[in-house]
């Protein structure tokens, strides 16, 4: 094993309005878990904030007797994602809708369906729900006003905005449209004036680029969750560029992805590329991680063969299962209480007993990325969840 020692982490969350506060608390609170689960050493220091949009707080651990030094960096994009974050109901109402009715016209949601039914019905239930309810509540209001008069029309009204606020306390919740604010902040921002997201992207790409430069590490690992694994494609693609000879190990490790969203749309060809240039990539060692209970991701989907490539001897990504159903507690793993939500971040929880996926032990311990991985093979014969011509493809 070619021992980690010093090791520089660069995350990127996902489209939540949550900043580094509420990370850099879950990544202590779990790291203590998970080191009681599984039997070393793990501490985790103060944040800081070191530059615009960068906060670091360092990591020790001690694993099967190795120490290893992590420099933890949170690249901080939830600044943008307030920016656009829709809170009133009625507005966020017509944002679902109309970024569903982009997303169908597209072929997204029809692409979607195709690779991941799951990912397919959290992607449209929000829009069908809202319309039902609006149908509903229309029909409700209609039979009232023949039924009894005014009367009638009013109690029907009153019964529908009653069931639509209802509707809103649930997505207050669950965050059920999360799908068409994620549509609908990738359209406005890319017709923005700003593209703050861009040049975001543009300079933790530059700051990687110059991590890599100056060395001084053994492994360099870009983490990306959720929507920040397509944030993380962009910033090692953008580092892949120029790189100098020797370099410490550039891992990327993309977990519970939601790219396809993006990558599917017509105009998306950047990050199209993107992704092809990391996928056929030799100087990055990337594992895209998932789990198929997770209805909120592409399950155990490689982004590049989903945007057309067929070469089955393509080494990245590697695809695993993080097989939650053995490391969640049997309590919020279970069909009757499970919280899709809750699931969705099991990928930076704590497991409920030692296994091989540990994001504790990935971040701040002893091996690098592949290293820890090498045993599995890559799963591209998963095709459960697929439907159609799609369950051919590898």
């Amino acid at each position: 094993m070619n021992e980690v020692r010093r090791r520089l982490v660069l995350y990127l969350s996902g489209f939540d309005p949550r900043g580094v506060r509420y990370y850099h608390q879950l990544y202590r609170a779990e790291a203590e878990k998970q080191a009681a689960v599984s039997g070393y050493n793990i501490e985790v220091g103060k944040r800081k904030r070191i530059a615009d949009h960068l906060i670091r707080w360092d990591v020790q651990s001690k694993i099967g007797g190795h120490r290893t030094d992590t420099e933890y960096l949170y690249c901080e994009w939830d600044d943008i994602v307030r920016q656009f974050w829709v809170k009133e109901p009625a507005k966020l109402a017509w944002v679902t809708l109309t970024a569903s009715w982009r997303a169908l016209r597209s072929g997204v949601f029809a692409k979607t369906f195709q690779w991941s039914w799951p990912a397919g019905v959290t992607a449209t239930m929000p829009a069908l729900a809202i319309l039902l309810l609006l149908l509903f509540g229309l029909g409700l209001s209609v039979a009232g006003y023949f039924a009894i008069g005014i009367v009638g029309l009013i109690g029907g009204l009153a019964i529908g905005f009653g069931l639509l606020w209802l509707a809103y306390r649930l997505e207050q919740k669950f965050n059920l449209t999360w799908v068409g604010r994620i549509l609908s902040f990738h359209e406005r921002e890319e017709q923005s004036r700003t593209h703050a997201l861009d040049r975001r992207r543009d300079e933790f790409g530059a700051l990687l680029q110059e991590r890599l430069q100056q060395g001084g590490v053994d492994e360099i690992l870009v983490v990306g969750h959720s929507y920040g694994a397509a944030l993380a494609i962009a910033i090692v693609a953008r580092a892949l560029h120029d790189m100098p000879e020797e370099t410490p190990n550039l891992s990327l490790l993309t977990l519970g992805q939601t790219i396809m969203w993006l990558a599917w749309l017509p105009e998306a060809q950047v990050m199209r590329d993107e992704i092809a240039a990391v996928a056929e990539s030799d100087s990055v060692d990337w594992l895209d991680i998932s789990a198929p209970p997770d209805g909120a991701c592409f399950a155990l989907v490689d982004p590049h063969t989903a945007i057309g490539d067929r070469n089955t001897e393509r080494a990245n990504p590697k695809l695993l299962n993080a097989k939650f159903h053995e490391i969640m507690p049997a309590a919020e793993f279970d069909k009757s209480s499970r919280n899709w939500m809750r699931l969705h971040f099991q990928y930076i929880m704590a497991a409920a007993k030692p296994a091989d996926y540990d994001y504790f032990a990935i971040t701040a311990g002893p091996q690098t990325l592949a290293e820890r991985f090498a045993h599995r093979p890559s799963v591209r014969d998963f095709t459960r969840l697929r439907r159609g011509r799609m369950k051919a493809v590898r």
